[in-house]
Parts: C-alpha cells; structure tokens; sequence
C-alpha cells in the first residue's frame, strides 16, 4: 500500500506567470469556488502560487502555477475584472467588488512543488499539437470549452520572434486514455495587446477585439495568461 502511495507523490508541472496579475487572472477565473494560494521563501526570493489540474492522457495532469512578488503577502488575494482590472493583498474579504482567494503560508518549502520548481524537463508526455488557421477557430474552441462557472485560459508565451496563444484541450474517453490532451494555438507576430479578447458571434458574423477589462456582458471574453515557459510546446516549434 505505501509504495502505491509513493507513487502518486509525484511533483506537478511548473509554470511560470509574469506576475501576480496574471497569476490571479489565471486562478480566480471561477464564479463557484474560491483557489487557494500558496506562498513560501524560496533561495531568499517569496514565490505565491495556485495548485490545480486539467484531465490528461489516463489521469490528471496538476499544475503549479506561479510567481515571485517582492511584498509581504496578506490573508487574501483581492481581484477584479469588471470596469477594470485590479489585484491587490488584503487581510478582509467583505467588499462584494472583488473575487477573494485565501493564501496560505507555509513554513517550509513544500516538497513536491520544490521537486516541480528544480526539475529541468517538465513534461514526459506532451498533448497533441494543433496549430489553427486564425485566432476566430482558437476564440471557437474557447467558447465550446466554457460555461457559466468556468473557462479555460489563453495561455501566452513568446517563442523566438513569434507569440503563442494557445490552450489545452482534453477530449474524453480515448481509447485507453481517459482524456486525450490536444494543445490548440495561434501564433502571430506581435503579443496581445490587452490580457482579455472580447468575442461575439451573432447575425451571421463574428465580432473579435482586445480589451482591457471585462464589461458588456452579451459578449463571450477569453482570459489571456503570460507565462515564461510553456512546457504544452516543444522548443523545437
């Protein structure tokens, strides 16, 4: 029984955001519950981070994702997106503006996320990879992942002159594989020009824009999230 348990004590994958902006983009994308954020020292620096997972090949595939911050976290992490976007610590969670996520401190470096930070190669298994013809098949696939409490991110990364828009989409029950992960992505020649795209498809046409904050709630908005390494695709691409 233990060495089954030893087993799954195998690290997450880690991802690096840009900052705590897009961290919070990333993890309080949710209406129904609120994500937990880990905080720690580590080699002198303060990293914060959100633990979650996405269905891959015949299991789970859990996510680290994090980034380092130079203050001293509080109690909570405080964000918006409507009229404007805004993140912020706090140690209250009354102000019905905002989306809170409680932080937890821990004593020590935890060991599993220590062993996801160090590692070198993050992925052994990586999903298919399906580049799209135009960022309006991308915003589709979006849209047919969501619902009303829950939508993917836009995961963003810059790959040699080029920039990614892309994400993971697992499709169920494959053969033996209980999901299999397809990685969809745009690529284009300059990065996002807001962290939100704002989509609409209606009277036989389809409406795209970039946009700052989330507003006019008759259209659909995708949620764009930069990060530093991008293990879904190779580096040879």
């Amino acid at each position: 029984m233990e060495l089954g348990v030893e087993k799954l004590r195998k690290p997450p994958i880690a991802i690096q955001v840009v900052d705590l902006l897009n961290l919070a983009r990333l993890a309080m994308s949710r209406t129904d519950i609120q994500p937990l954020f880990w905080t720690f020292n580590r080699n002198g620096r303060r990293i914060i981070g959100h633990l979650s997972s996405v269905p891959y090949w015949r299991g789970n595939l859990p996510i680290f994702a994090y980034t380092y911050i130079d203050q001293e976290p509080k109690g909570y992490v405080a964000y918006t997106n409507l009229g404007k976007e805004e993140v912020f610590f706090t140690h209250s969670s009354d102000d019905a503006k905002y989306a809170y996520g409680p932080v937890v401190e821990t004593e020590n470096e935890p060991e599993l996320i220590s062993k996801a930070l160090s590692r070198k190669r993050q992925l052994t298994e990586r999903p298919l990879i399906m580049k799209t013809k135009d960022l309006s098949s991308l915003m589709r696939v979006l849209v047919m992942m969501s619902d009303a409490s829950v939508s993917p991110p836009l995961w963003h990364y810059p790959l040699g002159k080029k920039h990614i828009l892309g994400l993971i989409v697992p499709f169920f029950d494959y053969y033996e594989a209980n999901a299999l992960p397809v990685f969809f992505y745009f690529e284009s020649s300059a990065p996002p020009e807001t962290p939100f795209i704002k989509y609409l498809a209606s009277n036989s046409r389809e409406e795209i824009s970039y946009t700052h904050y989330v507003s006019d709630m008759k259209y659909f908005y995708g949620r764009i999230v930069t990060v530093n390494n991008m293990p879904f695709l190779s580096k040879s691409r």
